[in-house]
């Protein structure tokens, strides 16, 4: 990697920490870095990045989102265009994340989420699906979607609207 040539072949005992700090300051996607020496004359460096859980699209600035809530500045990289985008605000969207995490739902199937600012959103799926969740106990909506998915009598709905409580309406 260019920003770590310049610690190659450098003294142990001599290493600047101040180097390895504007290294890490320069590049975002770094969570943190791992030494450990190899007896008798390595180091060897671990590197660990930040997860990117999705892209920001937001009043005409671009970010990725980062699992812990901090945003990076958006650059092109083909692997992260595959990312999930969000539009609008990004309020509470750790939280609906998580839930999804949590019931295993399968997020690389998810093109967009939808921010609207009455608090709730909209999951655009990569199969044109449109899944509209209430404000509160959007968990539950999703899982019902996740159990209607399986059966084969719901596959010509695009619009599973779950913005009425207690209701499913289907298009």
């Amino acid at each position: 990697n260019l920003f770590f040539s310049e610690l190659s072949n450098s003294n142990l005992f001599v290493l600047n920490e101040k180097k390895i700090n504007k290294i890490l300051n320069d590049i975002n996607l770094i969570d943190y870095i791992e030494f450990k020496k190899i007896y008798p004359a390595k180091l060897q460096i671990i590197i660990y990045e930040k997860e990117i859980i999705a892209i920001i699209n937001n009043k005409k600035k671009t970010f990725y989102l980062v699992k812990n809530g901090e945003e990076i500045e958006f650059f092109k990289n083909t692997t992260l265009e595959k990312l999930p985008n969000i539009f609008g605000k990004q309020k509470n969207f750790l939280q609906i994340y998580s839930a999804l995490t949590e019931i295993e739902f399968p997020i690389s199937e998810i093109k967009s989420f939808y921010y609207f600012d009455i608090g709730r959103w909209d999951l655009i799926l990569k199969n044109n699906r449109v899944i509209k969740l209430p404000v509160r106990n959007f968990t539950n909506s999703l899982k019902n979607y996740l159990e209607l998915n399986k059966e084969i009598n719901f596959e010509k709905y695009l619009i599973f609207d779950y913005r009425i409580k207690d209701q499913l309406i289907l298009n």
